[in-house]
């Protein structure tokens, strides 16, 4: 019987000294029962800190997945919502690029009334109703609008020639220079004529995505300024509207009713009451939804609505998030509501229903688009109020042109960029240094796609100075301290403090500084005292309402109540009670009012521009550029509004007194 206790194995032997197994000791138990240890039981804390980390686990998995399918249900929304007609796919082609999306982006918005039906009509038969200009310029934050009356008589381009086709109404080129109709490359060639701006999107609405967005939406809050009362429709009549004032949620239905009304005012207060629903929803969007919502709204409206952007396809989610985020988390005083002056409009045709206005007002209202200055709002209520305007946080130091000394380089293939660019900024009072004749003013390369202004570390201010220079070349300019390759430059041109690389994205023309707004001169207030206009009808309404009412003591001069709903008790929202007060001006169908609730939540109330004290009371200012739009006064869990016309015709002195004068009833 072979073993393997010679080799030492087996049975555990070792090895003695002479290398021969040697047995192992006998056991002494041969056999032993013992009970495997019980495990260590788990604390209340040892088990909670498992289930979390397991939770977490799935927590995470989940929000990857769900992150991924919005992600993917965002991009294939905005791809529905993107050019798909003939019309706007051959529009985009004229529409300009932006660099990025922190750069300022205009959007031409075309509202157009095909209609389904057995008596409606399609894209052939359809006419632009709404023709408006929006910009979001996320390097101030502000956004801006500026509307054209559809009557407004202008040089009719088509087709992308430089030669007007005729001359007629603005809304006239979406069906002049189509096939029957439905032409948006003429109506965006006709605005960027008349402006002279490059538009980067184009947006086109028909009526049935105006009314489902607005449904989409459950409603959207109104200040409806008047009652609205038209029963005759069809031949012989107008647009049928039922509308009672007051700040209030309208339907599809009625939003488009108010917005589309002109025919017992004009032209001018409809594009008046189409930016301030754009106002309204937006606030609509800030109050109510989230951002990430916009894109599924939105895309169930992919019949009725188009973006055409530059180079085709959907606009990307950075885009969306940039320009619609920055409308979405407005600042107070950050929304301007831009139009041709009304003063410089004028009657034309046989029949005096269309408008002209002269080169210099449309150039000053394209001006004030472009240019929004949110100075303007705090300067104005200022001035109103008497006051000396808080001048605004300023640098540690401030540098004048002629204190800043530069020099130009070359970073393109361009001859002569350097050059021109030079004398540009000396025109506008810069120091421009330069190099030696034997030294040409090249970067080091010429592949910049970027124009760098570099500035000297080593001198005090320069890192100002280049900043300020920033100002004239754009947003997407980079400025860093001097580099070894740009450094050699600076002792041959008499040490600059800055030196500018000119890159290929440089259009060739600086950006001037414009002068700040204007904002009305202080004048007294046109109001007249007659607490009697509304003192009866509201003791009638008082047992109607859970707060105490105020009475309009000072009244704008000439003004009485309207003759229609003139004081109206109603609900505004759920649970909330309201009473508003519509008075008719001395010019006659244009209307101011005085609202009065307990719903302190009302989306209007969300971001006023300024604050005063008179008599021991706080007023917030809600002031749109230069004018005093509406004042509010919080009292007894209520608050009291005086709301300007549409056009805001009252002065800022008038609203001011309107509203010191508001006293409790009975008092």
């Amino acid at each position: 019987m072979r073993t393997t206790l010679k080799r030492g194995m087996g049975r555990a032997a070792t090895l003695n000294g002479n290398g021969r197994a040697v047995v192992p000791p006998v056991v002494v138990e041969p056999m032993r029962r013992y009970r495997q240890p019980e495990p260590p039981p788990r604390s209340t804390g040892r088990f909670i800190a498992t289930f979390l980390g397991w939770a977490a686990v799935a927590v995470l998995v989940v929000a990857a997945g769900l992150a991924g399918g919005l992600y993917l249900y965002g991009h294939q929304t905005l791809q529905a919502i993107s050019a798909h007609s003939v019309q706007v796919k051959k529009a985009q082609k004229d529409l300009h690029p932006i660099a990025s999306p922190s750069q300022p982006a205009t959007a031409l918005i075309i509202g157009y009334d095909a209609r389904a039906g057995t008596d409606g009509f399609g894209l052939a038969g359809s006419r632009s109703d709404t023709v408006m200009l929006v910009r979001a310029d996320p390097t101030n934050n502000t956004l801006s609008m500026l509307s054209f009356p559809r009557d407004l008589v202008v040089p009719i381009y088509c087709n992308g020639s430089d030669v007007p086709r005729t001359t007629d109404r603005i809304n006239s080129a979406w069906s002049t220079c189509g096939a029957g109709g439905g032409n948006a490359e003429g109506t965006l060639d006709t605005v960027e004529h008349l402006t002279g701006l490059p538009v980067n999107y184009l947006i086109t609405v028909d009526f049935h995505g105006f009314k489902l967005l607005v449904n989409k939406l459950h409603g959207v809050y109104i200040q409806v300024d008047r009652r609205y009362l038209n029963t005759r429709g069809g031949p012989g009549g107008f647009a049928k509207i039922d509308l009672e004032p007051g700040y209030q949620k309208l339907d599809g239905e009625q939003a488009l009713d108010y917005v589309r009304y002109r025919h017992t005012d004009s032209d001018i207060y409809r594009t008046a009451r189409q930016q301030l629903f754009i106002e309204a929803l937006k606030d609509r969007f800030a109050s109510g939804f989230s951002l990430t919502q916009i894109p599924a709204i939105i895309g169930s409206m992919k019949h009725s609505i188009e973006i055409g952007r530059a180079g085709g396809g959907a606009p990307s989610m950075s885009e969306i998030l940039s320009y619609a985020g920055l409308a979405y988390h407005l600042q107070a005083g950050h929304l301007f509501r831009n139009s041709i002056d009304r003063s410089q409009l004028q009657p034309y045709g046989p029949y005096n229903a269309e408008l002209i206005a002269p080169p210099s007002a449309i150039e000053q209202a394209v001006t004030s688009f472009v240019n929004p200055d949110v100075t303007q709002a705090p300067r104005a209520n200022a001035s109103a109020l008497g006051l000396k305007a808080r001048a605004p946080a300023t640098p540690e130091v401030t540098l004048q042109p002629g204190d800043l000394t530069t020099l130009i380089l070359n970073g393109t293939t361009v001859p002569g960029l350097a050059r021109d660019t030079s004398y540009k900024l000396a025109q506008l009072g810069y120091h421009t240094m330069q190099l030696p004749p034997q030294v040409t003013a090249d970067a080091p390369t010429q592949n910049y796609t970027t124009t760098w202004i570099y500035y000297d570390p080593v001198q005090a201010y320069s890192r100002a100075a280049a900043q300020e220079l920033a100002k004239r070349f754009g947003t997407d300019v980079k400025i860093g301290p001097f580099t070894p390759e740009i450094a050699p430059y600076a002792p041959q041109a008499g040490n600059p403090l800055t030196v500018v690389v000119v890159g290929s994205d440089f259009t060739g023309n600086l950006i001037t500084p414009t002068p700040p707004a204007p904002v009305p001169t202080r004048q007294p207030a046109a109001v007249t005292t007659n607490p009697g206009l509304t003192l009866t009808a509201l003791q009638e309404a008082r047992s109607r309402l859970p707060f105490l009412p105020f009475v309009p003591h000072a009244i704008a001069s000439g003004s009485t109540l309207s003759s229609l709903d003139g004081v109206r008790v109603y609900k505004p929202a759920p649970y909330e009670k309201a009473v508003v007060m519509t008075f008719v001006t001395g010019a006659g169908n244009v209307y101011y009012q005085v609202e009065e609730t307990n719903w302190l939540g009302a989306p209007i109330l969300r971001h006023p521009t300024g604050r005063f004290r008179s008599a021991h009371r706080t007023f917030d200012l809600y002031t749109v550029g230069g004018h005093i739009h509406m004042i509010v006064l919080r009292r007894g869990g209520a608050s009291y509004w005086v709301v300007n016309t549409l056009l805001d015709e009252l002065s800022n002195e008038t609203m001011i007194a309107i509203a010191k004068g508001l006293q409790p009833l009975g008092k």
